[in-house]
């Protein structure tokens, strides 16, 4: 309180400066008159009597200025004085501060900018009620070589789980899907979710209209309700207000919507589950998953995601060790087989964000080192105006000014530069946002959501103060250190600190070393990038591709079987046609089709799989995958047929060590007891999951021989290879869609070359944005060498003349420039490459085909940098060696 009003009266005093002065003014005089009425009873002199007294006061305005300073609040005059001071002088040298600004601002917008993402993917709360309580359960399988992340707990486990766990308040199961939404004479697919009564609860989000799911809906032949998306709901049903009791019609089956959810909610979204559905971008529809009595029973199969919330105060640790017991327990009870399997909790948010959370750092990190180096132009800048100040500053010493109050000066300057930048800065964020955005892979959760908000603008302005000090501090400790001997030995010409060459040394050098640790990494990921592109696909880039998903009516796989063959007909019936094949799943489409695999002589194991996909006749010619050996699935590869396969390189390279795989048998799907197939042919390995990971053993069995059931072959996709255009052949195979089935959607439509660019979307972007990063830094460092070199041969022009008058030649004047800008460059590679040489090991995780501390890149930064030094250096030499000797002369 005491502080309070301390800071009360204080701001007061300052605000009424002038009537507070004429107040003490008066009272000052009336004391003085006083006591010149008694010394004038004392028997003096009027005169000598008003001498006196003025002697025992003082003088008046003294004694205001003094009684004015006592109260604390001088110093504001003093920087509103600075304040005046530095805006003449940055109105003065305008080019001075036009550079100073852009250079600061273009740090401190990619600050900002990629802040903004960082915010919105990593800081800013999850659309949920306390998401940081949520986790997920996984119960993985040690026998299959597969991340534990893609086994959810099968139906039975999980509600074992639920019953047991004293854990959880919460839990949920849930399972992808995705449904054709007929209507207006159009057909689409939607991602969609089957959730339980718990679902909702458990995320602790309530719809906006209408309600969540009960146990009622969950009962089988209550199902037929849907809650919305607020998205589905504006561009599928128009924004009506009266969507409650609406109709869907979703794969042929009509959903009464009970609810919508909010605008933000899309929960779970492709870049929410590590391991999701492919199909699913994002979720517009929830059903109930009205599970039967004999698949809640079911230990078998394990087709959903398991999400719990934690009770308050339980840990991640303590919810992990009573799932272990728990599965342990089950797993002895119903499957000794599977005893010492366990389970694993996972946060909710390491699952979300823990793959782009280093992306994102590496971002801050290359932004950071950005504005390191305006920074350290900023600096020389100030450094070279402070020079040109120096006999301002040596006048103002030496007439008794402090330092402190010199340095105070110089960085109110740095302060109102770095408030320009920064104003110039959050409009340069903007814009750089956007192009973000433009660039948004689309796998990076909430990136969409990022914007220009009050958190980062706090961070903006935190930036700036902080960019003021850093820039402004060296420059300010500098330039005022004086000695003012010297300074009165030259007259006031010279003797300022000497070493202010040594300092601008100093900085260069220091940006040069951060630009070789960046320029390294960014070499890497280039070369890591240019890897990935490089990768034989084993598949064509403009084949045309587009998913079919079939609906309730195609229940048997007799009508599956029809619909698909009439589909191929109908489209090789089409002029310019030249290939035309089927395959359940595609490759790169992120969505796996294991088997188990039992192979005819070779010695087998349990947890032996294989990537297995239904193929028709010319589906490989359609994705020009060639044959290397053998013959391709064709038509007369039926149901009821000879059982055949083909399979890839890398199946026989690991199966039959003497390369001859044709007229093997295998089985796959059901082990040892499975009917036996036939190898017919090998093909080309093809990258099925990745462009990163090596080929993996691959069967393709015939698409009519494939087991079909309620739960896998529920759609193909559809190949095409064709002379007429893209927009052509797509439009080609909605018509024919349409003509068997108008309720069937056709999506997933593309070209394998813009599949591939989706896969590598994020390796793009992360690439494309350190590339811009590192050549904006490069420019700013090669900007700063120059204008270092430039301001130097000025200092050095009496120098430079006296060379050339005493015989040196323009050459060697050139020379001696050169030198100097590479000698800086020359020690700050050493340490830049010393830095890098630690610090690359960090980008493991980012590189491909490329080692962290590869020769070839660590050769081409210094060649590069090399290029650029000399090219800042010409500029700079040869205006060295055109100075004129007798003119530099008369100027020294």
């Amino acid at each position: 309180m005491r502080l309070f009003q301390s800071l009360r009266r204080r701001l007061r005093s300052y605000l009424d400066k002038n009537s507070s002065n004429v107040q003490l003014g008066e009272e000052l005089q009336f004391h003085l008159e006083r006591q010149t009425e008694e010394n004038i009873a004392h028997g003096m002199s009027p005169k000598e009597a008003r001498s006196a007294a003025k002697a025992s006061f003082g003088d008046l305005p003294t004694a205001i200025e003094e009684c004015y300073e006592a109260r604390g609040v001088a110093w504001l005059d003093d920087l509103a004085q600075d304040v005046r001071y530095g805006l003449r002088a940055m109105v003065k040298y305008r080019s001075f501060t036009v550079v100073t600004v852009f250079t600061l601002a273009l740090g401190i917008g990619a600050c900002t900018a990629i802040f903004s993402l960082v915010n919105a993917v990593l800081i800013q709360s999850l659309p949920y009620g306390e998401p940081d309580r949520l986790v997920y359960a996984f119960t993985p399988n040690p026998l299959w070589n597969l991340p534990g992340e893609v086994f959810g707990p099968s139906d039975a486990d999980f509600f074992d789980l639920k019953k047991q766990s004293r854990s959880f308040s919460a839990t949920t199961l849930f399972a992808q899907t995705t449904y054709n939404l007929a209507g207006n004479d159009r057909a689409e697919r939607v991602g969609a979710a089957e959730v339980d009564a718990d679902f909702f609860r458990t995320l602790e989000v309530a719809p906006e209209l209408g309600r969540g799911f009960d146990q009622r809906d969950e009962q089988p032949g209550n199902d037929h309700v849907a809650v919305i998306s607020h998205a589905l709901w504006l561009t599928v049903l128009g924004g009506h207000a009266d969507v409650l009791g609406s109709t869907l019609s979703l794969d042929g089956v009509s959903y009464q919507v009970i609810g919508m959810m909010p605008e933000e909610f899309r929960y779970p979204q492709k870049s929410d589950l590590a391991y999701g559905n492919g199909h699913v971008e994002t979720t517009d529809v929830w059903v109930p998953s009205a599970l039967t009595p004999r698949q809640k029973a079911d230990r078998e199969a394990s087709n959903g995601y398991a999400l719990a919330r934690l009770r308050p105060g339980v840990s991640v640790r303590e919810a992990q060790a009573e799932m272990d017991t728990i599965m342990s327990h089950l797993n002895l009870l119903h499957n000794p087989d599977t005893r010492g399997w366990g389970a694993f909790v996972k946060p909710f948010r390491d699952s979300a964000l823990g793959q782009v959370r280093p992306l994102m750092w590496l971002l801050m990190g290359t932004v950071g080192f950005v504005m390191l180096i305006a920074c350290g132009n900023a600096a020389n800048l100030l450094l070279a105006r402070a020079a040109a100040r120096s006999h301002e500053l040596g006048v103002r010493a030496t007439l008794g000014a402090r330092r402190s109050r010199l340095m105070r000066q110089m960085l109110t300057e740095s302060l109102m530069l770095s408030a320009a930048a920064g104003t110039v800065g959050v409009g340069l964020a903007w814009l750089f946002l956007h192009a973000l955005l433009k660039l948004n892979p689309g796998d990076i959760p909430r990136m969409d959501d990022a914007l220009i908000d009050l958190r980062v603008m706090g961070f903006a302005v935190f930036v700036t103060m902080l960019t003021s000090v850093i820039f402004g501090m060296l420059p300010s400790l500098s330039a005022t250190r004086i000695n003012l001997v010297e300074f009165l030995k030259s007259s006031g010409m010279r003797g300022v600190a000497g070493d202010r060459k040594r300092v601008r040394h100093g900085l260069a050098v220091a940006q040069i070393a951060l630009l070789v640790v960046l320029l390294t990494g960014t070499g890497l990921l280039l070369r890591s990038y240019a890897n990935v592109l490089s990768v034989p696909t084993g598949f064509s880039a403009t084949t045309v591709t587009a998913s079919v998903q079939m609906s309730s009516q195609y229940g048997n796989a007799h009508k599956r079987r029809a619909f698909f063959g009439g589909l191929i007909e109908r489209i090789n019936s089409i002029p310019g046609m030249q290939a035309v094949g089927v395959v359940n799943e595609l490759p790169l489409s992120n969505s796996e089709s294991l088997a188990s695999l039992f192979v005819e002589g070779y010695p087998n194991t349990k947890q032996q799989l294989v990537e297995e996909r239904g193929i028709t006749q010319n589906y490989l010619s359609a994705m020009q995958t060639p044959l290397v050996e053998g013959r391709d699935i064709s038509d007369e590869d039926a149901a009821g047929n000879r059982l055949v396969a083909v399979v890839n390189q890398a199946f026989v390279k690991k199966y039959f060590a003497n390369g001859d795989a044709i007229g093997h048998r295998i089985r796959t799907g059901e082990g040892e007891s499975g009917p036996w197939v036939t190898v017919v042919g090998v093909a080309k390995d093809v990258r099925y999951m990745s462009l990163e990971a090596a080929p993996v053993p691959q069967v393709y069995r015939s698409f009519w021989q494939m087991e079909w059931n309620e739960s896998n072959i529920v759609g193909a996709y559809v190949a095409v290879r064709s002379s007429l255009p893209q927009d052509g052949v797509v439009a080609e195979i909605r018509t024919a869609v349409k003509g068997i089935d108008p309720s069937l959607a056709v999506a997933d439509v593309h070209t394998m070359s813009e599949l591939v660019s989706s896969v590598t979307a994020r390796r793009r972007f992360q690439t494309t944005l350190l590339t811009v990063f590192s050549v904006t830094a490069m420019l700013l460092a090669m900007v700063g060498v120059y204008g270092l070199l430039t301001y130097s041969v000025r200092q050095r022009t009496g120098e430079i003349g006296i060379r050339l008058a005493l015989g040196s030649s323009k050459n060697g004047v050139v020379r001696l420039i050169l030198r100097e800008g590479l000698t800086l460059l020359g020690i700050g590679l050493v340490i830049g490459l010393a830095v890098a040489l630690a610090c690359t090991r960090l980008l493991t995780g980012f590189l491909y085909g490329v080692p962290a501390l590869d020769p070839a890149t660590f050769a081409m930064v210094p060649m590069l940098l090399l290029a650029a030094t000399i090219a800042a250096c010409l500029i700079p030499s040869f205006r060295a060696a055109a100075i004129d000797p007798i003119n530099a002369l008369r100027h020294e």
